[in-house]
């Protein structure tokens, strides 16, 4: 068989090429535990199609692949099944903290703080009761009303209720200061890729989905204060969900950071969740909404990515972690019909 020049060229390239994406992908290829930005958005391995992966091994090498840290803890709650991928690793859990703030509201409340009588100021929205102020919170992540609100609830108040719980893996500080929080992106920002133990606002995805697991046991602190958390999550629904937005109620908070330091930067984003089915509909009909579903129940679950490239805007970052949450959830869902189908081709763009 003659092979010809341009044949070998153009296959020495193709592996060069390759080598350069798997040095990019895992920065302990090449180069440490030194922070990098991380991959163009045009860079990122995509799929055939635009489907869901039902495995979790064909999505963890979906994830292998990106050049950016990509974690979640996921229990199926009726089952005890759980999948996780960096569960235990702590990164910047960002606005999912203010659930933190919200549960000290209600708890409070519970002993006979007035949520509707009593007022604070908000910077950029003037005088606000405490249950508007938890409204712009949760309901626009504002965090001019989450620092109002956790010095008037007391900020060490805010930062014990993991440790009243009992729920490790989360910092001591979970909701620091503005001031606090500026000086630890700096310090992440220049430095390992990987957090440090006990920074504050950082946390385990585990730890958050245990957050939500006990708040579908009504055990975040009381049964009262669940319930209170329970109906303020309905006020504010938060899918992060392409395909399974009618399938499921979906209660949580989610966050994302940008911080930059030219010419670095740190982006991350996330969300902690409780899946339930929707009230008012009977199981039947939420089990027709997806063809194929074998088992329902309730999921608690947390997703994170950190160091997503500069040039990916926040859209795509939502738009890449809801697939890698629809994914989990249809590893769940329909865990047997896994095996009967074939997985999207894993494509490289270079």
């Amino acid at each position: 068989m003659r092979i010809s020049m341009k044949s070998v060229v153009s296959v020495a390239v193709r592996v060069v090429l390759s080598l350069c994406f798997v040095a990019q992908a895992w920065p302990g290829v090449s180069r440490g535990e030194m922070p990098i930005p991380g991959l163009p958005s045009d860079a990122v391995p995509v799929t055939a199609t635009d489907d869901l992966f039902h495995s979790e091994a064909s999505l963890n090498t979906f994830l292998n692949a990106c050049g950016y840290e990509v974690g979640y803890s996921v229990v199926q709650l009726s089952s005890g099944r759980v999948l996780d991928r960096l569960a235990d690793r702590e990164v910047c859990l960002a606005s999912m903290v203010k659930v933190f703030c919200l549960t000290e509201l209600f708890r409070q409340a519970a002993d006979g703080l007035d949520l509707d009588a009593t007022t604070i100021t908000v910077p950029g929205h003037g005088e606000q009761t405490l249950r508007a102020a938890a409204d712009l919170m949760i309901g626009i992540s504002d965090n001019d009303a989450t620092q109002a609100l956790a010095e008037y609830l007391g900020r060490d108040r805010v930062n014990a209720i993991p440790e009243l719980m009992g729920i490790e893996g989360l910092s001591d500080q979970v909701l620091p200061s503005e001031t606090r929080l500026h000086e630890v992106l700096d310090d992440r920002i220049q430095g390992k890729r990987t957090a440090a133990e006990g920074l504050p606002m950082h946390g385990t995805a585990r730890a958050m989905a245990t957050f939500y697991e006990r708040l579908y046991q009504h055990q975040v602190v009381s049964p009262q204060v669940s319930r209170m958390l329970l109906a303020f999550f309905e006020r504010h629904p938060k899918p992060f969900s392409r395909d399974y937005r009618e399938a499921f109620a979906f209660a949580g908070k989610g966050g994302n950071i940008l911080w930059t330091r030219p010419p670095r930067h740190y982006s991350m984003m996330g969300w902690g969740l409780l899946l339930t089915e929707p009230h008012g509909r009977p199981g039947e009909a939420a089990h027709d909404t997806l063809e194929g579903m074998q088992e329902r129940g309730p999921i608690a679950l947390c997703v994170w990515g950190e160091w997503f490239p500069a040039e990916m805007p926040p859209e795509e970052q939502q738009a890449f972690l809801s697939r890698v949450t629809d994914s989990l959830i249809a590893t769940l869902e329909a865990p047997q019909r896994a095996a009967k189908r074939l997985e999207p081709e894993l494509i490289l763009q270079l």
